[in-house]
């Protein structure tokens, strides 16, 4: 895996952070194409922890060309890509199940690829993502760990942020899958990876794909304008 030099910024404001992390990047990464061609993957995966969030109706919203998450897709000029990882099976997967969404994953940032969004949904992923989040720094096996505590959408969004890492491509994560997935690698190689970057809140709404896409818009507008 590359080296990436440090990047750390005190900014908490979305739109200032981004143009910090644009400024720093813009000289040791190539994104004078200004991130014309990008990929947004939303993951629907499905466990045992239950919440009220209904993964199948989010699904049909999705479909509404009204809709916020379209609008924004617009915006950015970009296709919502979801894929159906099993949602309603929640038994325990096993590492060849977890590395076939990797691979899954990997296959989704393509050559033309210029930034890469990633999200996961679906019932229970935040409230298992925070108990993984939590158990991250107590198993030092990294499959072992992945065996006990991930999912498909997990084992997908690593593939998305190693074929990311390995070719110095931004990817955006969102939520609590963006902040395991992205300490998960971090952890499992000892580097940082500061093209990965996790989505700040911009209060557009507390859906799923939201706060990756409205990142993905400040920092090809922000990019625009440099």
């Amino acid at each position: 895996m590359p080296d990436y030099p440090d990047f750390q910024s005190q900014n908490n404001d979305p739109i200032g952070f981004l143009s910090d992390w644009l400024t720093h990047h813009s000289r040791t990464l190539d994104v004078s194409r200004g991130f014309a061609v990008n990929r947004c993957a939303l993951y629907w995966a499905g466990y045992d922890q239950v919440d009220s969030f209904d993964g199948q109706a989010f699904v049909d919203s999705c479909q509404d060309s009204r809709g916020s998450l379209n609008q924004l897709a617009q915006l950015l000029d970009t296709d919502l890509q979801i894929f159906e990882l099993d949602p309603k099976n929640h038994k325990p997967k096993s590492a060849d199940d977890l590395a076939l969404a990797a691979s899954y994953g990997m296959m989704g940032v393509e050559e033309s690829t210029q930034l890469f969004m990633a999200c996961s949904f679906g019932q229970g992923v935040e409230v298992a993502t925070k108990i993984a989040l939590d158990a991250l720094n107590k198993d030092s096996d990294i499959e072992n760990f992945m065996e006990r505590y991930c999912g498909l959408d997990h084992a997908a969004m690593l593939g998305g942020a190693i074929a990311c890492a390995m070719k110095g491509i931004p990817m955006i994560l969102e939520g609590a899958s963006g902040q395991l997935v992205k300490s998960l690698l971090e952890t499992a190689v000892e580097k940082s990876f500061p093209c990965l970057i996790l989505a700040k809140d911009m209060h557009v709404s507390p859906l799923p794909g939201h706060a990756m896409i409205a990142n993905a818009i400040a920092l090809k507008t922000i990019s625009a304008g440099t």
